[in-house]
């Protein structure tokens, strides 16, 4: 199968269609003004024109977008774009960001730099990816139809795929965040965690969701109301007529700025709601982006049962306010949720904090560092993440693949098998699907991939899966002859798997041991609970201890391992 290619690509729009622009806002023809409960006001739109005419720069925006990145692919028929900003950062994590409507990549130019290149080099860094939806700015406009929530989630997850991104987060505002969990529910052996602005939870209808809410839910729910009520009508419009709409957007910059300008709140800068919009304008995207709303309310089937990825939130004051009880209904694993009232808006119709990349970049990315540092490489787990941890270490120092180990019948690559296959087999045995495409116990010797490319996504797999187990469930499925675990017990077993083929590998190839003091003390605990049954097959008989032996040499002898080995 031959895989599309990537085209870099700039944003260079011809000068005469700028020239046309200019004609068009200067021979407008205008609406008589009215008060502001009839929609956006005559004031709001003549002073963002004059500023469009005026003021405006389209050419520093592009100098904006052309500092980084960008490519065109091919993905289900559509042309995507996207830029695509890695950090320098070995360490960095992958995010894919998903912007909605009105909003567009601009949204996120702000936190570029501080997400890809902290100034601590303690902080978290990440690679960044961030497309621009189908029908959408560059992306558009679509060819086709059905481009609504899931398409475009299974679209990013190929992309992410495509790009060489088998372990990545998913960051999502407005429709990104409807889009974000969706891919976690798509690929959730891939996705790390989903960090959202909204969770856009509703009341089912049950009386009973309503006893007993908070005075904070109860005001959220009257403001969801209020914007029912007096700002729902574009939901409408797009969702059954968008069609209709778009001869107006595609014929009248300034229908297109009144349009677009009634969900950028007025506290917003005029660079920022004019650069949104301008690259509709010039796009000619108008008219095929308002069709996501039209996809998803005439979706067919819809994916059954909550999200399990790791969840959070950051949602700011202004904005909609989702509400928890809600929300758990359908994200089962909300691990973050926070609330922040880091803007002001000067009234109702201005919803301050929905644009929270620009308005208040320095509060968001400090949300999504703290969420993501929680949660990469399993660290929900430690003793997990720890296990991981050394079996990465162990594996980045290999130079003989067919080194003999302690374990007799197998090499090095062969223990690697039987280590990725056990993660994997925890993972599945989670989450009821996937699982080693070999057998564990039998390892060939070949890889498909290079060492680490094989092993992550077995250990991504295992932290995905952990992720969604509660810290006091007692009953979690496991591949042992035990069946079911406790959680900690469960965990502890998955990182006993992952701590001790470390070692072996580590060993093996004239290392220093990965395996920590501190990890065999929290290991030998679960070795004590689960090792018996398993001697024969997987463990050999315990070796008597010697004097001054440490905690790792303890949890070696026990797993019938000598700490003393050599080849």
């Amino acid at each position: 199968m031959t895989v599309p290619v990537l085209r870099p690509f700039r944003a260079e729009i011809p000068q005469p269609a700028l020239d046309d622009l200019q004609n068009r806002l200067r021979g407008a023809l205008w609406p008589e003004d009215l008060p502001a409960e009839y929609g956006v006001t005559n004031e709001r739109v003549r002073a963002l024109a004059e500023y469009w005419l005026e003021k405006f720069d389209w050419r520093a925006v592009e100098a904006r977008l052309n500092a980084y990145p960008q490519f065109l692919t091919e993905i289900d028929g559509e042309t995507i774009h996207f830029l695509h900003v890695r950090s320098s950062r070995p360490d960095a994590t992958p995010l894919v960001l998903t912007h909605g409507w009105p909003g567009s990549i601009i949204e996120f130019l702000d936190v570029i730099g501080p997400l890809t290149e902290p100034e601590a080099a303690e902080g978290p860094a990440f690679h960044l990816v961030i497309p621009s939806l189908p029908g959408f700015g560059f992306s558009g406009p679509a060819r086709s139809a059905g481009w609504g929530t899931h398409r475009t989630a299974a679209a990013w997850a190929e992309l992410m795929s495509r790009l060489g991104y088998e372990s990545y987060g998913a960051v999502g505002n407005d429709a990104g965040s409807m889009i974000s969990p969706e891919i976690g529910r798509i690929a959730p052996e891939k996705v790390v965690g989903v960090h959202v602005a909204q969770l856009f939870s509703f009341p089912s209808g049950d009386p009973a969701e309503l006893a007993e809410l908070s005075e904070a839910d109860q005001a959220a729910l009257a403001h969801l109301q209020w914007f029912y009520e007096n700002m729902f009508s574009f939901n409408t419009l797009h969702s059954q007529q968008p069609h209709t709409l778009a001869f107006a957007l595609a014929d009248s910059p300034l229908g297109l700025l009144a349009w677009n300008a009634q969900l950028f709140g007025e506290s917003l800068d005029a660079d920022f709601v004019l650069a949104n919009v301008a690259l509709y304008w010039l796009t000619r995207t108008g008219g095929s982006s308002i069709r996501f709303y039209y996809e998803d309310a005439h979706a067919g089937s819809r994916p059954e049962g909550p999200t399990t990825v790791p969840t959070g939130l950051a949602m700011f004051a202004g904005d909609f306010q989702s509400i928890r009880r809600f929300a758990e209904r359908d994200h089962a694993n909300i691990v973050s949720w926070h609330t922040y009232d880091a803007n002001s808006g000067d009234g109702p119709r201005d919803a301050a904090g929905h644009y929270a990349a620009h308005e208040a970049p320095e509060v968001l990315v400090g949300d999504i560092r703290r969420f993501f540092a929680s949660l990469t490489r399993g660290s929900s787990w430690p003793v997990l993440a720890s296990a991981h941890e050394a079996l990465r270490s162990a594996i980045a120092g290999v130079t003989d693949w067919s080194a003999p180990t302690p374990c007799s019948a197998w090499n090095v690559t062969q223990v690697l098998q039987h280590a990725a296959g056990d993660q994997l087999g925890y993972a599945a045995f989670i989450t009821g699907s996937g699982g080693p495409d070999f057998d564990p116990f039998s390892p060939s010797g070949r890889l498909a991939a290079a060492p680490s490319a094989f092993l992550e996504p077995a250990l991504t797999a295992a932290a995905a899966a952990f992720a969604t187990v509660s810290r006091d469930a007692a009953e979690v499925p496991t591949p042992l002859p035990q069946g079911t675990l406790p959680a900690p017990v469960a965990a502890g077993a998955a990182a006993l798997d992952a701590a001790v083929h470390a070692w072996d590998i580590a060993i093996a190839t004239g290392q220093a041991s990965p395996l920590t003091p501190e990890l065999a003390e929290q290991l030998l605990p679960v070795a004590k609970q689960l090792v018996e049954p398993l001697r024969g097959f997987a463990y050999a008989p315990a070796l008597e201890g010697a004097p001054g032996d440490d905690a790792v040499s303890t949890l070696l002898r026990y797993l019938g391992r000598d700490p003393l080995w050599t080849a």
